[in-house]
Formats: C-alpha cells, structure tokens, sequence
C-alpha cells in the first residue's frame, strides 16, 4: 500500500457510503452507518479465512446490496453478518442495536448457512462400499442422473425458498455467492481445486437460477459467467475470444446504430433517453451457439461437446440476437411511442415482437421486445423500457424497496412488490404441491406456504423435503422404495464439539420419531426387514403410504396369518384356554374338517390350518367360532383322557403341566456309561446341551432326562429315588431341543406379530406360544417354546428378541414349572 492511501477496507466503507447516499433517507443512511461501525468494531483487525478479513468479506457483500438498491435493513444486515457468524457478535447485541427486523434477517441467514453446511457433514459415517441404492446410480444411464441432479438443484432452490420469511434472506445469500465467487478468480485466495468446481456447479444449478427466477438478471449473468469460467476453462476461453472479435467486427456498427436511435428518438420529442448497445454476455452467447448446433443446454451435459462441435455450430446468421440494442425512456407511454417509431425506422421480423409491459413476466420484468432488420440488413434485437423497469430487470425485487416509497407514484411500485410477494408465495406452492408425488398435500396457510415443510439431508449431503410430522420411514421412501420396503432403523448425525474437538455422533431412533428441520438421517436397512401394518399409523407422505399399502397386499397371507394367530390366541384365552399352545395337529385337522363341511358353496376350501388363520386374519372367519369349537373338542379330549387315566399307572407321569404340545425328541445320551439306550428328553423342564441333568426310568418309555432343578425330579428323590439314573450328554447326536423362553414387554397392538416375525426371521420353529398380561395392562408377558438345535442359536434368539420394539427383558424360562406348581 502507498504512502497515504487508506487501507481497503477505509476505501470500501466509503465507496458503501456513497452509493447508499445515492438513494436512501438520511435515517437510513445514518442506520448504516451504525451497523458499519458496528462491524468495524467487532471485525477490525480479525483473521478471517484464506486471506480475506471478515470486514473485507462483509464490506464486498454490502456494496453488491446497495447496487442492487436494497433497504437500509438489507445492507445492515450483509455489514454485520460475518461477525455474527463468527461469533464476535450476537444476534441479541444486534436487534438492540439496529432493530429486530435487522435481527430477523441475520437469524434466518443463519439457518440456511447451517443447513447448507449439513450437506457435507456425515459422509464420513458412510463405510467404504456401501451397498445402497444411490451407489448404484453411477451405472444408470446418464438422463436418470441429469434428472436427480435436476430435482436436487429444485430442492435446494426450494430450501432458500422456504426457509426465507423475509426476501431480503435470498438477496443476501445471493450477494454473498456472487462475492465468493468473484473471490475464486483471485490467486490470493486459496480454494481447494474441487471445492472451487463444487462451489462453480453449485452456483450454475442453485444460485444462478434462482436469480434468474427473482428477476435479478445482472446477477444472473454475472454468475453464469463465473461458474462458466471454472467448470469449462476451454469452452470458455473459446467462446470469450469468439466475443472479443465480435465486438471488435461490430463496434463500429453499434456506435452507428445507437447514434441513429438517439437522433430519431429526440425528433418524435422524446427527452431524457439512453440508448446502448451491446453483445450478448458470455454464457448467454455460448448457449446460443449450443442451440444453433443442435448440442444440449442442460447444466449437467454442458462441457460434454469438443471444440471442434462447438465450432461447426458457430454460425451467427441463425443467432438472431447476439446484438442488442436498449432505450430506455421516462414512461410507458413513452415505451409504445418508440416501439412505433423504431418499427416505421425498420421493418420487424414476424413473430419476434414481444409485449411484456402489458404481460410482465413471473418473476416482474417488464419490457417491449423486438427484432428488427437494422442497418444492412441485419437483425437485431431491440428493448425499451423505462428508467425504472430498467432497474427491476437488472436487480429484480431488490428494487422494490427503491420505489414503493418514492412521492406520489408509490402506488404502484408497493403493488409491484406486493405482486412478487405473492408469486413468491405461489412458487411455494407450487414446488410443494409436486413433492415426492403428493397427490393430497396438507392445508397451510397463505401467508407462510412452507409453514408444515422440513428439510432433512442425507449422510451425503442431499436435500429432501417433507411435510412436519414426517418420520424415518417417510425419509427412506422419499429416497428409494426398496430402502423403504427394508428400512431397519434410523441414526441422526449431530455435531458435538467445537473447533478442532467437534466430532459426529449418531443417535438410533425409533421409526415413529418425528423427524426436525435441518437434521442428518441415516437409515439403516436389513433383507429381513418389511412393512408392517404399524408403519401406517405413523407414516405421514401419501408416496410411503401407498408403498407400505402395496407391500402388504403382495404379503397379505404371511401378514395375515400373524393376525390370525394373535387374534385366536387373545379369544381363547377371554373362554378361559390357554391359548394357541393347546392346539395339536389333530385339532387343528378337526377344525378345518368343520369348517370346510360348513362352508357355502362359493367359498373356497381351506387345504391347511395356515388358511384357516389367514382367514381369521382378513376378516373372512370371526376367531370367536373357531375358539367355541376348539373349546368344544378339548372338554370332549380331556374327559376321555380322564377315562382312560383311571386304570393308568401314574407313575411314570409327571405331576406337573408340561410347556409344550409337541413330544420332546429322542436323544441318544450316555446312561451310566452306556449309550444307544432309548432316552427322551422331559417335557415339563425341557433341558438343554450343558445344563446339569438326571435321568428317570420310566415303564416302557425309556429314559427320561430332567433338568437336575426339574420339580418333578425333586419330587421322585422323594418316592422312586431307586428309578433315578446319572446321565450326561456326551455322545449326543444333533438334534431339536425344546426351548421354553419369556419376553416381558410393554403391552401394545402387534407386539404378539413382531414377536413371532422376529422368531421367524431366524428361521426357527415355535412349539407353543401364549401371553398375559398384569392387572394394569401396562406389560405383557410372553411365553413361548422354541425348538433350537444348539444354546448359540438360543442367544441368537434372545438377542434379536431384545431389539423388537418395547421389549424390555428375554431370557430362558427356567422356573417357569415352580410359578405352575404355585
């Protein structure tokens, strides 16, 4: 820096200051100044990051906000937001300074800088070749990946969108993307090279376009051109020397040109006029020659054609406006007079006659277009409008602020603002409306149409939109069915820490949490996982509800015979049986013999006691029936079997109930040394390889063997201790072994069904399966039989068990005959 000049940041401050005073209210200005002092005070003499001092960075942003003329608010509000970001200010200290609506706008800045630093946090959580489906997106074809890449940049575009309730927010995120963006072309600043291309394609697919939609053409090109230059440093380099030339060939006519206009437009009396000319802007001309060559436009295919394409597609007799000329005169009046003297000067080219005065465009823009056969024959494209469309076109709604305050012709100007508000509005509704195919989305009120919308990322970065209310499994159909269809569980990723401590933590939640705006989930998918019917009752998006609902009906047997055997057990036990546990194979054949000769002719027979509970389950057959029945047939079994006990000898019979319908399997163990001897293993205790046990000679049976903590064997030390005999399980042969477990639980609808799914997902057979619950209904005791070949496989049981929803404790039913005994 030379002797007696003023640092920049002096430089800028003053420059800041000068062009505010060019169109703001002394109190306004002096609103200003207090937030620059402010910012000076907190920032002056910080570091800020790669070179760049955060009062530099905040004074660039600013002065992009005053050439857009946006409100004192707007240009506070960029002054001290770095140092509110970097925590050398809060945002309490500035509404005290400068007002809340200052405040308000710092805050949600804040908020879509935080959500946008959440699209690179929780990657790292992703181990190395996960199989996913978005992995598998890179072997689509590339239309599949140019749309997701299209319905993401919308999303983001929506975020802003959504997360602005004042639109002083999107300008100000906009100014700072065009600040850092200027940055990138400076060697001083140090960017990563991929960062640089992220920040570059960011800005073409978001940021660009969503000024374009605002109206703010100026920034608009200027981004474009930026982005341009980073991601197609060739193309660049070609299409800029292909308009420097241009220039060159045509300067001399567009002087001519505009000197003709400025003559003929004071010759009809019209005062105060600017006329200009010029060359289309670079990314706007390389598109044009993309067109003119039959290439695509789309953001995510540029860059693919070669030079040598773009070259046989250079032809500017099929670019009708790559020359535009611009009058800008004091009225609208004034605009139609000009239009029809430029139309008696030259004649125009059919249909190129544009009247966006009457019919502005969405965004406010406002303007008469046409093309006309200028000087030799050329054609070339000439806008008018006044002074102040001129402006609206150039900066878009940060005009507004300028205008609806200005004397007399308020009226308007604050009708014009209030116009794009309500297409603001209307955007919103719009994007929301088409989200994830919703076809029935929630009522929201008119004044803030994102007022029940989330948006949740995921580990890699990518934006989805949800209604409030949604959950895990909302989230994992928004991003593919099949991970829906096999969703296990979700994480959310949260930052802790600070500074170089921060790290990533991942919290399991159930899929019933309500997910928050901005979180990071992670869903967790299992092949064993599927919808359940619980899953509709906290599923909020149409597009999940529809998938579960499809789901079901593919699986509607396996799900309806779970509610069949849960429904029969509860009416069972409410006739006072113990439920399902009583059923034999020959009950079940006698049921289905009874039904199917009850049946009406029209319905179909039922082949198996499966179909009879899938019945039971879809609401073909009501459970009471079949309980009365089987009710029926177990007084007739026991008062036979009560005929028949009365010659039996008792003996050999254990006094107490045994937990299983299904006989024990005959094991071949080694009885005082001796193996091959017939041995059964005992019903009432059902001993497993590695539990201490003793054998018991029964009549004609065999060998029973016991668990040495067996009642039963307790009781024959006392009478028939002669018939006790030491037995081991060496020698024996693999085999089935009854397992008798209990599950304590918290009582609720389809516990019984995900239970029994989780036993069956392991691939193991249940012999008897009952419940009950406390007096208070609050917990739910399940017993059940498992047959298991070995105590690892039982853990595994017990471990999958322990992770079913509401589960509070699993292990093996050890005293399960003392509590029958009392």
């Amino acid at each position: 820096m030379a002797v007696g000049e003023k640092p920049p940041d002096e430089r800028a401050a003053e420059t800041l200051l000068a062009r505010v005073r060019e169109y703001m209210s002394p109190a306004e200005i002096e609103q200003v100044q207090h937030a620059l002092r402010l910012a000076q005070e907190r920032c002056r003499g910080v570091r800020g990051k790669r070179a760049l001092p955060p009062l530099e960075h905040a004074l660039g942003v600013a002065l992009i906000l005053a050439e857009m003329r946006i409100d004192a608010i707007g240009v506070a509000a960029g002054l001290i937001f770095e140092a509110v970001d970097a925590e050398l200010l809060s945002l309490e200290h500035v509404a005290e300074e400068l007002g809340q609506p200052v405040a308000r706008v710092v805050s949600s800045m804040l908020r879509l800088n935080i959500l946008e630093r959440k699209k690179h946090v929780g990657a790292q959580l992703l181990p190395a070749g996960r199989s996913e489906v978005e992995s598998s997106r890179e072997s689509r074809k590339r239309r599949n990946r140019d749309a997701l890449q299209h319905q993401q940049a919308e999303t983001v575009r929506k975020m802003f969108l959504a997360m602005s309730d004042d639109p002083r927010v999107v300008l100000l995120k906009l100014a700072y993307r065009l600040h850092a963006m200027r940055m990138l072309r400076d060697p001083v600043f140090q960017y990563d090279p991929q960062e640089r291309l992220t920040m570059a394609r960011e800005t073409r697919e978001i940021y660009a376009p969503l000024a374009g939609r605002l109206g703010m053409s100026r920034v608009e090109c200027e981004l474009e051109d930026l982005a341009f230059e980073i991601l197609q440093p060739v193309q660049y380099a070609w299409v800029r020397d292909q308009m420097e030339a241009e220039k060159k060939q045509w300067g001399a006519y567009v002087e001519k040109v505009c000197e003709i206009l400025r003559r003929e437009m004071a010759a009809i009396g019209l005062k105060h006029v600017e006329v200009s000319g010029r060359i289309k802007h670079l990314y706007s001309f390389y598109k044009k020659i993309l067109r003119a060559a039959g290439l695509p436009t789309q953001p995510s295919l540029l860059g693919t054609e070669s030079l040598e394409d773009l070259k046989r597609g250079l032809d500017l007799n099929q670019i009708h406006d790559v020359i535009a000329f611009r009058i800008l005169v004091e009225t609208t009046q004034d605009c139609y007079l000009a239009l029809g003297h430029v139309h008696s000067l030259w004649k125009p080219k059919e249909g190129r006659i544009k009247d966006y005065i009457a019919n502005p465009k969405p965004n406010g823009y406002q303007a008469l277009h046409t093309t006309v056969f200028c000087v030799d024959e050329q054609l070339v494209e000439i806008q008018i409008r006044t002074f102040e469309m001129h402006q609206i076109a150039e900066y878009g709604v940060a005009m507004h602020w300028h205008y609806k305050d200005v004397g007399d012709h308020a009226s308007p100007s604050a009708k014009e603002l209030l116009t794009w508000l309500r297409q603001l509005a209307e955007w919103q509704r719009e994007l929301r409306a088409s989200q994830s195919g919703e076809s029935e989305p929630p009522e929201t009120s008119r004044s803030d149409p994102f007022s029940e919308q989330i948006f949740v990322f995921t580990p890699k970065g990518e934006v989805k939109d949800l209604p409030v209310g949604s959950t895990p499994i909302d989230f994992a159909y928004r991003i593919h069915s099949e991970i829906g269809n096999h969703c296990a569980g979700a994480r959310i990723i949260t930052e802790m820490g600070a500074g170089e401590s921060e790290r990533l933590v991942a919290r399991m939640v159930p899929l019933d949490y309500e997910l928050k705006n901005g979180e990071i989930v992670d869903i967790t998918t299992s092949r064993t996982a599927h919808p359940s019917r619980d899953w509709l009752n906290f599923a909020r998006t149409a597009t999940a509800r529809s998938h579960i609902r499809r789901y079901l009906k593919a699986h509607e047997r396996d799900i309806n015979i779970q509610i069949g055997r849960e429904r029969l057990d509860r009416e069972l036990k409410a006739l006072g049986v113990r439920g399902l546990e009583v059923l034999t194979e020959d009950l079940q054949d006698r049921l289905l013999e009874e039904y199917n000769a009850q049946r009406e002719q029209r319905e179909p027979r039922l082949a198996s006691f499966e179909d009879l509970l899938a019945a039971i389950g879809s609401d073909k057959i009501r459970q009471h029936w079949v309980a009365v029945r089987l009710g029926e047939y177990l007084q007739i079994r026991d008062r036979d079997g009560r005929e028949r006990e009365n010659g039996a000898h008792q003996e050999e019979e254990p006094l107490l109930p045994t937990s299983g319908t299904k006989e024990a399997p005959a094991v071949n163990l080694c009885v005082d040394g001796v193996t091959g001897l017939l041995t059964r293993l005992a019903n009432c205790c059902c001993p497993l390889p590695g539990d201490p046990i003793v054998g018991f000679i029964s009549r004609g049976r065999g060998v029973i063997v016991h668990r040495a903590d067996c009642p039963n064997i307790a009781r024959y030390r006392e009478h028939s201790s002669e018939r006790l005999i030491t037995v081991s399980w060496a020698g024996v042969e693999q085999s089935h072994y009854l397992a008798p477990i209990v599950v304590t639980a918290r009582d609720r609808p389809g516990l019984m069904r995900d239970i029994a799914g989780a036993i069956a997902e392991l691939g193991i057979n249940m012999a008897a399966l009952s419940t009950h619950t406390n007096g208070s209904r609050e917990l739910a005791v399940v017993n059940a039989t498992l047959e298991i070949e070995n105590l690892e496989q039982l853990q595994r049981v017990i471990a999958r068990l322990e992770r079913v929803k509401d589960v509070l404790q699993v292990g093996r039913d050890l005293k399960r005959t003392r509590r029958r005994q009392g």
